[in-house]
């Protein structure tokens, strides 16, 4: 199998992924009344607290546009803040999840956690931990050959 036909396979699963992801979350998401996209800003945020907007663009891969419009919701509905701190001369404005916001993904990832391992053995679970994990991998990999910045948390496992 040729590398672009695997980078093909791997993108058409973590397609498959988002989409059984959005699936799972739609009941998260209508009680909030939030988008996969905003979930996903907010998940990366409880992962990366104090993240600055600039730095959300990388790893979400919005336009900037598109990253205004949703920390501008977010931030109305209470669920991330804005905090002005000093860095010599210049003013960064880093976001944080309020506690609100810490909700929510906790309520997420139970939810998409709980389907996930719901019919498996303890074998299953531990194999599918380091499929998990060799996937994390890939995905950074693939991050630094597009010249995307990977996520600290990322670069943990």
């Amino acid at each position: 199998m040729e590398d672009k036909e695997i980078i093909i396979d791997i993108l058409t699963v973590a397609n498959a992924i988002s989409m059984a992801g959005k699936e799972l979350l739609n009941g998260v998401l209508e009680k909030y009344n939030i988008s996969f996209k905003e979930y996903y800003m907010l998940r990366h945020l409880e992962k990366s607290p104090g993240e600055t907007q600039y730095n959300l663009l990388k790893y979400t891969m919005l336009t900037k546009s598109r990253a205004n419009q949703i920390v501008g919701k977010l931030e109305k509905m209470g669920y991330l803040e804005k905090k002005i701190e000093m860095v010599g001369s210049l003013v960064k404005k880093p976001l944080y999840l309020t506690e609100s916001g810490e909700k929510i993904v906790i309520e997420g990832v139970k939810e998409i956690y709980a389907d996930t391992i719901k019919n498996m053995t303890g074998e299953e679970k531990f194999e599918y931990e380091i499929y998990r994990n060799k996937m994390v991998e890939i995905l950074m990999d693939m991050r630094l050959t597009l010249g995307t910045k990977t996520p600290e948390y990322l670069k943990e496992k």
